[in-house]
């Protein structure tokens, strides 16, 4: 089953696709759709970004993708996320651009 994620996963990346990330606003609160299980530091990230809103991140809206999606500073360090990761460091820079357009979209 494993092997079978990962040669889907390949598939897709190869044909050129583009993960998409979403935010839906109801009033004050945004609630912003992730691909993969981020490292929390995603979601302190959003709530700086937007300080006086509630924000929050429903996961894995990208079903079998990426995994686990670690910060930069996470990869080189090791451990079971990184190295289950199928995606780069750079994920990261991509990710936090993306949130911020979401987040001052209004």
């Amino acid at each position: 089953m494993q092997t079978a994620r990962k040669l889907a996963w390949l598939y897709r990346v190869r044909s050129g696709y583009q993960t998409e990330i979403g935010c839906l606003r109801i009033g004050p609160a945004c609630v912003l759709h992730m691909p993969g299980e981020l490292f929390v530091e995603y979601q302190l990230a959003a709530q700086r970004m937007r300080p006086d809103d509630f924000v929050c991140m429903a996961a894995y809206t990208d079903q079998g993708g990426p995994t686990y999606i670690c910060t930069a500073a996470a990869y080189p360090q090791g451990g079971y996320e990184a190295g289950a990761s199928r995606v780069a460091p750079e994920v990261e820079q991509v990710l936090l651009a993306a949130m911020r357009r979401l987040l001052d979209a209004r």
